[in-house]
């Protein structure tokens, strides 16, 4: 099981983006935790949204169990998907997509 304690060291208000930067210290017991138990962990000690969390960076230094972590936490979803940059797509991810499209266009037509 992992243990894992957050440290809120800064926060930040961006009101022209809508956003809360939100610089944090995470101190943890095992491996360093997932993206996503970082973002739970943020939501859930400030009380928002997990949704409207997105995670910049988590930084390690080699040997030590603590993690700086950098957030962003956005006032709505729309600002949010206005602004974060959407990942790109894989390549099987493409191809299996387009294969899907052309059987689905083959049993139109």
């Amino acid at each position: 099981m992992i243990l894992m304690d957050l440290k809120v060291i800064e926060k930040k208000e961006e009101p022209l983006l809508s956003r809360t930067k939100i610089v944090s210290q995470v101190i943890f017991n095992a491996a360093t935790p997932s993206e996503k138990d970082v973002k739970s962990k943020i939501a859930s000690s400030l009380n928002a949204d997990e949704s409207l969390v997105v995670i910049k960076s988590i930084y390690t230094n080699f040997g030590f169990k603590k993690a700086d972590v950098t957030a962003y936490l956005y006032k709505d979803k729309k600002e949010m998907e206005s602004i974060e940059i959407k990942p790109k797509e894989r390549k099987a991810e493409k191809g299996a997509a387009k294969a899907e499209e052309a059987k689905e266009e083959n049993q139109k037509g």
